[in-house]
């Protein structure tokens, strides 16, 4: 079952979620283990962990 993490939308870049978030490095690193697996949804605008896409109208498979 496909998940946000395979999603076109879904940025879990580390150095995108810093440029998303230009103060987080005063608090640590997106290239934190305690990120986990945490990105951005660019369509809900909202940091979240992968969930379950399949009931998600904006799922956009990402290119490999």
């Amino acid at each position: 079952m496909p998940t946000c993490r395979e999603c076109a939308n879904f940025i879990d870049d580390p150095a995108r979620i810093e440029q998303a978030f230009p103060g987080l490095r005063i608090l640590g690193s997106a290239y934190s283990s305690v990120r986990g697996d945490a990105g951005i949804c660019r369509v809900f605008e909202q940091f979240l962990n992968p969930e379950p896409a399949e009931r998600c109208p904006s799922f956009v498979e990402r290119d490999v």
